[in-house]
């Protein structure tokens, strides 16, 4: 029989999920291509994924949220790929307000990211002149505390479909399963969803499967397969805005 201090292994398995974010190696990035935009979409996938099978195992209704495990891989792509003088940073606060992810080169910021998993966004006010007023003021106050230009603050989404339809409509194409041109009118034109359907628990399924109490084996090829198909913005393009922001 197992004592108290190693039935339970999961401190072990914490420790190691967070000193992976450590790893000091580097990617050399081809940017015309969408392979790490691919990677990212797998290790999300297989976290969710990893969820889904606990929620069965361990019978939990609610399935964990991973909103900063998805701003640490966001922000650990980019210190793999960014050139070696740019520094990355996370939750930097300036004055009294704060970032997800400060990008710096030298002594300067040179471009900020808000990552987000579900409605941060704020939804637009009808009510006022300006629907989107929050948002430009939150742009502009970040963008005086921390000396970046308003156009090197952006806003990377998880996924386009935890907003409403019409939101998804303005980056993916439902009928074609497709991503779509970049929209031009804010706040649209601020915001980069990364993926579609990145959730193995919404995907189509045998019929009659109980998502509650049984999961769909799936291996990591299928979860591969699928990275190739659910890109909406590649993490690529991202990069390039970052690097001539400097």
């Amino acid at each position: 029989m197992s004592d108290a201090f190693n039935i339970f292994a999961a401190s072990k398995h914490y420790s190691d999920l967070l000193d992976s974010f450590s790893c000091g190696d580097r990617l050399r990035v081809n940017l015309n291509n969408a392979t790490v935009s691919e990677a990212i979409y797998f290790h999300i996938c297989k976290m969710k994924y990893a969820g889904w099978r606990h929620r069965v195992h361990f019978k939990r209704s609610k399935k964990y949220s991973i909103s900063d495990v998805f701003q640490d891989t966001v922000a650990f792509y980019l210190k793999a790929t960014l050139p070696s003088d740019y520094i990355v940073e996370l939750e930097k606060k300036i004055k009294h307000t704060q970032t997800d992810i400060a990008i710096k080169r030298g002594d300067n910021y040179v471009f900020l990211i808000e990552t987000k998993t579900n409605i941060g966004w704020d939804r637009p006010n009808t009510e006022l002149n300006d629907p989107y007023k929050k948002m430009r003021d939150r742009i502009n106050e970040l963008s005086a505390n921390f000396a970046v230009p308003p156009e090197n603050i952006i806003y990377v989404f998880e996924e386009h479909s935890n907003v409403s339809m019409a939101f998804s409509e303005k980056f993916w194409d439902s009928r074609l399963q497709k991503s779509k041109p970049r929209p031009t009118e804010f706040p649209f034109s601020v915001i980069f969803p990364l993926f579609n359907a990145t959730d193995p628990y919404y995907w189509k399924h045998k019929k009659g499967l109980k998502r509650n109490i049984e999961y769909e084996e799936i291996s990591d090829e299928e979860i591969k397969a699928q990275a190739k198909r659910n890109i909406v913005t590649p993490f690529e393009e991202i990069l390039r805005r970052i690097m001539p922001a400097a």
